[in-house]
């Protein structure tokens, strides 16, 4: 997996370059506690930025056809590889977010965890609506990212006490202020938004995360 042209692309390759999920399996309370319940055999998701696949096979796991899409080489490969390995339904496409092609009223499911933070201000924009239109009428979207309430912003404000800071807050774009994602998706029904601060022991050294979570439903 050490491949000189899939490390210019994405800087998490080198994260993503082991046997483990670097960031394991489990998912935000957000999203499990609202999809847990449902069925959810037959449907269609897509996961957008999902670097190693945690939602991606979550979903799978529980019957979704799951379209997985990342900019590391080395996230969609270890997917692919675990996707084949397990028999699940996904299919992970290497591609920038950015660029993608969005099908028009495809999905069902729709996440999007810590990647419109990855994004600048324009092309969250654009990203956004292209998600909006890809969800199916009353479909799901989840999605989440940092806030401003995070160590890794106080680190590149200049604060030289900013302590508790995740390793890899230096490929951050950009943090959310408050209810600046639901705003972002003020097109859609809201059901669950959540921002608050808490530690995170599932990589690196421990640190904490400013974190904003939004489900949400087109109508």
């Amino acid at each position: 997996m050490d491949n000189p042209e899939t490390k210019r692309t994405s800087p998490f390759n080198h994260f993503y370059d082991q046997d483990d999920f670097y960031y394991g399996l489990d998912l935000r309370p957000e999203f499990t506690g609202y999809f847990e319940k449902k069925d959810l055999a037959g449907k269609n998701a897509l996961d957008l930025g999902c670097g190693e696949g945690r939602y991606a096979i979550w979903l799978a796991r529980r019957g979704c056809r799951v379209t997985a899409v990342d900019i590391s080489a080395v996230g969609i490969a270890k997917l692919a590889r675990f996707a084949a390995e397990n028999g699940l339904d996904i299919q992970p496409v290497h591609a920038d977010v950015g660029k993608f092609d969005f099908p028009e009223a495809a999905f069902d499911i729709i996440t999007a965890t810590t990647i419109f933070d990855h994004l600048n201000d324009q092309t969250s924009k654009q990203v956004a609506l292209s998600v909006i239109n890809a969800l199916k009428p009353g479909c799901i979207l989840y999605a989440d990212v940092f806030t401003i309430n995070d160590p890794g912003y106080c680190a590149i404000t200049g604060n030289p006490e900013a302590s508790d800071v995740s390793d890899t807050a230096a490929f951050m774009a950009r943090y959310f202020k408050e209810n600046e994602l639901k705003r972002l998706f003020s097109p859609l029904i809201p059901l669950v938004y959540r921002e608050t601060v808490e530690p995170d022991l599932s990589h690196g050294k421990p640190h904490k995360h400013g974190w904003a979570c939004l489900v949400a439903k087109k109508q």
